[in-house]
This record gives structure tokens, sequence and C-alpha cells, in this order.
């Protein structure tokens, strides 16, 4: 009886220690779930960059069971980025941010993910501003000190105009790439006849474009997010100002040629540069066109390549945002234009591309 007594007892231990690591195995896969928090325009202004951001992102962490992406919209608003940034701090216990689109909204992230230590990864924020800004926060997307830079060569290079006007949006963005373009193209010999501002939701630039027409300005450089900028090109077929227009990346946006109308014709802007020849790119394009039944834009890329960057990272490095950040310090990452190196401030240098509105469509135009 003692036996078989005995025999129960063993019985028993060894069905609680089996109980007791399934629960440790499920609890183990619970872990495992790496969590990135998104802090993206998916409404409003700019919702064109969130969707963007989406689709690449998505699909770089697809049919990998290892990552939960949690996703929350920042309406390009600074405040709720900063509450919906601290809610995945504190809550959700996010070691790695992806975001924001706007650059004054990242920057006004960046003292939090810092302070926490946590990674802050943007694919569009340009601002150069965010090059010391923090430890913790690294971009794929070269700064404004050099999409400024296109643009004035372009101008001043290669469509030869020597005069030029300034429109920009009175934001973090606008400021800085419009100060970027001026020390340029003021170096290379042109001239600024005329400096005008705006605010973000302004609707009406009629007083604006009349001072530029009577300046008999050759250019406007127009530094803003796509919905301004496109209503800007609207106003300006209506006023019959016949000038060359240029933005930044912040008016890469069907949006903008559905908004313009036909004062989107002609219109240039600078936009990241992306190898469509590489493997890389022919390889995302196609997992993207399959997935999406679309073709991908810029954003879009940039959005995946992001992705891929982090997870390769987290993979090697775990998902401590220390090693993390030593990790992408120290390799080199596969990417849309070849080998990509971040430098000590987690900047990257790759160069912008200029692209023209035409026939409803922007297409890349040669910069020589």
């Amino acid at each position: 009886m003692k036996k078989v007594k005995f025999i129960l007892g063993i019985s028993i231990i060894m069905f609680v220690f089996a109980g007791c690591n399934s629960c440790n195995q499920q609890s183990a896969t619970k872990q495992e779930k790496i969590k990135i928090g998104v802090v993206a325009p998916l409404t409003g202004e700019g919702a064109t960059y969130g969707a963007s951001m989406k689709r690449g992102f998505d699909l770089a962490f697809e049919g990998d069971s290892t990552y939960e992406l949690l996703y929350q919209d920042s309406k390009f608003d600074s405040k709720l980025a900063v509450t919906i940034l601290e809610k995945y701090i504190s809550v959700d216990k996010v070691k790695v941010i992806y975001g924001e689109a706007a650059s004054g909204v990242s920057l006004a992230m960046v003292p939090i993910s810092d302070k926490n230590q946590v990674i802050q990864f943007s694919s569009i924020s340009s601002s150069d501003d965010l090059q010391k800004s923090g430890d913790y926060f690294f971009r794929n997307v070269p700064r404004n000190s050099i999409q400024g830079k296109t643009a004035a060569e372009f101008l001043f290079n290669t469509l030869k105009i020597t005069d030029a006007a300034i429109l920009k949006d009175n934001d973090d963005y606008g400021l800085n790439l419009s100060k970027s373009f001026v020390s340029v193209y003021q170096s290379l010999g042109g001239k600024i006849v005329s400096d005008e501002t705006y605010n973000s939701g302004d609707k009406d630039f009629k007083s604006q474009l009349g001072k530029i027409k009577s300046s008999g300005v050759k250019a406007v450089f127009i530094p803003g997010n796509y919905a301004e900028s496109a209503i800007i090109l609207k106003q300006a077929k209506e006023l019959g100002l016949k000038a060359t227009f240029i933005g930044g990346d912040g008016s890469y946006s069907p949006k903008l040629v559905e908004g313009a109308g036909a004062g989107a014709e002609g219109f240039n802007c600078t936009i990241m540069g992306v190898d469509t020849s590489n493997a890389y790119y022919m390889e995302f394009q196609k997992k993207f066109v399959t997935k999406y039944n679309q073709q991908p834009d810029v954003y879009d890329a940039y959005a995946y390549e992001a992705g891929m960057i982090l997870k390769t990272t987290i993979s090697k490095a775990g998902n401590d945002p220390d090693k993390i950040k030593t990790y992408l310090y120290e390799n080199t990452f596969t990417s849309l234009t070849g080998d990509l190196k971040f430098d000590g401030d987690g900047e990257v240098l790759r160069n912008y591309n200029v692209v023209k509105v035409e026939n409803g469509s922007f297409v890349k135009v040669s910069t020589k």
C-alpha cells in the first residue's frame, strides 16, 4: 500500500511540474511578442503619410508572429502624439517607437523617448533640428539641409533661374527647409526677391501670391505639406501667376494633384532617393504589389526599409534599447539605395531626387 501511495505521489508531483512547465511555456510565448508602438497621422491632414507608413511597416513584419505592431492616430498633433507615446511607454511597456511623420511632432516626442531610453525611429521627419535632438532618435530619411540644397541647385543650375520667392509654412519643417534653401541658393548667386509665410491650416494665400506675382519673380519655393501646397498651386493658377513652383517632400502626395487640379501641372518637388534598379527595391516592390495591388510610393518604400532595419536589429540585438542603439550604430544595412550606415547622430547620408507633375503623375526629372 505504501508503494502505491509513493507512486501516486510521484505522479501528482510530475503532473504539477508538467502543469507549471506548460504555464511557463505559455508565459514565454507571450513574452516573445515584441511590441512596437507606431505614432502616425492616420486621419486628417497628413493622412497620406500615415497610410504609407502603415502599408510599408506592416509589409516588413508580415508573417512574423514574433512582433505585435500597435497603431495610434496622432492626427498630426504634437500634444496627442506625446500622450500616445507616454501611454506606449508606461502601459504597453514598448521599447521601440516608429514615428512620427511631421518633424515638429517628432521633435515634441524626442524628449520623452530619450528620457525613458526608448528607441524612436522615423522614416519621414527631415528637420535639421532632429539631428542632435536625442541619443535614442534614428531616421533613415536624410535631413533638410540636403533637401534644401537639392532644390536650390535644381533651380539655379538646372533650370537657370536666378531669382526666387519663398512662401513657407510657419512650422519647424517649413522654416528649417526654407533656411537651407535660401543659404545654398544665395551662395550660388541666386536672389531671394520675396519671403512670405503662412500657418498650417490656412486656406487663402491670395495676398501672399499677389505680392509674389507683382515682383515678377521666375520661381517660387513652397516648403510645406501637401494640403496647403495644393491650395497655393490652385490659387496661383487662378491669379495667373506664371512661375516655376518647387516644394519639398511634404508636397509629395497624390492628394496634392487632386487638390490643385490644373495648377499642379509642372510642379516640382524634392523627394528621398530610391534606386529602383537594385535587388532590394525590386523584391520590396513585388511584395508590395502582391499585398496591396498597387505600386508603392517613396514613403511606402522608406517605411518598409525602416521596418526591415528595426526587425533585423532586434533579431540580432534583442529588445533592449541600448543594445538596439549599439547595433544600429555599429552595423551596415542593405537598403533602397545600397549599403546604409548610421552616423554618430543616428543620421544617414543619402540623396534627394527631384520629381515633377506631368499629366497628373509625379515623374523623376534630371537634375544635371
